[in-house]
């Protein structure tokens, strides 16, 4: 059978001569597992310190099938756990979060309202709070399809308001449904949400060099035009502050800091 595997940071060195970029295809056993993708590959054990298969978290030992695609990466610290922004280090949810998505490019228009919507409910709040429900929002709100939501009256609002797994604030709920009939006003003007918020970034990622997380601002002048531009289109909770955390979490601007190992993947 045959799978993909993609390789970041130094994993790349042990990558076959005929590898496309970071990704090749091997040929395996029926019975492989992950661990004999990574000694194929002559890669060191030690280094090791994620695996995903198929985007999902896996084990050294974890059995394979046909078509899998194998994530290795490797730390920035010569073994041992790697190098991590800060604020990313409290809990499994958190880490995983910042391992495989925040400041990874997103250009998906559902996703991208997702995480518009989420930002705005952070307001006020911790991240960490709002991602730990985010499993929730996705049920609640008919992941995240615009079209529903848009579509939701203020009986819909009132239900959702005594779900207890979701934040709880009127203001914030009737948001995500005006939000999501500008969404989609947009897209019908723009012919994609995606095309229009990287427009403010020129179309490719801004990536900052900050040493300290006292250095990473919390709005700039673009998330600043971001906002104003929102707003005059209908948009609420979208305040400089929110636009620069969606900028941050879609890719917008990669501001991992420099000591972490994802600022040099994502650069």
């Amino acid at each position: 059978m045959k799978v993909t595997v993609v390789c970041f940071g130094a994993m790349r060195e042990h990558l076959p001569p005929d590898a496309q970029g970071n990704r090749a295809v091997l040929g395996v056993n029926d019975d492989a597992r992950v661990i004999d993708i990574v000694r194929a590959l002559h890669a060191p054990e030690r280094l090791v310190y994620a695996l995903l298969v198929n985007e999902e978290r896996a084990e050294l030992e974890d059995s394979l099938s046909d078509g899998d695609e194998i994530t290795i990466m490797p730390p920035f610290t010569g073994g041992g756990q790697p190098v991590r922004c800060p604020w990313a280090e409290h809990t499994p949810l958190e880490i995983d979060y910042h391992d495989t998505e925040w400041g990874v490019p997103l250009h998906d228009d559902r996703a991208l309202f997702e995480f518009l919507v989420l930002e705005g409910v952070q307001a006020g709040l911790s991240w960490s709070t709002v991602l730990a429900r985010r499993d929730s929002y996705r049920a609640a709100l008919d992941g995240f399809d615009a079209a529903k939501i848009a579509r939701y009256d203020d009986d819909q609002v009132a239900l959702l308001l005594t779900d207890r797994s979701l934040i709880r604030n009127r203001l914030k709920m009737r948001a995500a449904v005006t939000n999501a009939r500008s969404f989609l006003e947009v897209t019908e003007a723009e012919g994609s949400f995606g095309e229009y918020l990287w427009r403010f970034v020129d179309g490719k990622p801004v990536v900052n060099r900050w040493k300290a997380m006292t250095e990473i601002p919390s709005e700039t002048e673009t998330s600043k035009a971001m906002s104003k531009d929102l707003k005059r289109r209908g948009f609420s909770f979208v305040g400089p502050t929110i636009c620069y955390a969606l900028m941050q979490a879609t890719g917008m601007v990669n501001d991992h800091l420099v000591s972490c190992f994802r600022h040099a993947e994502l650069s």
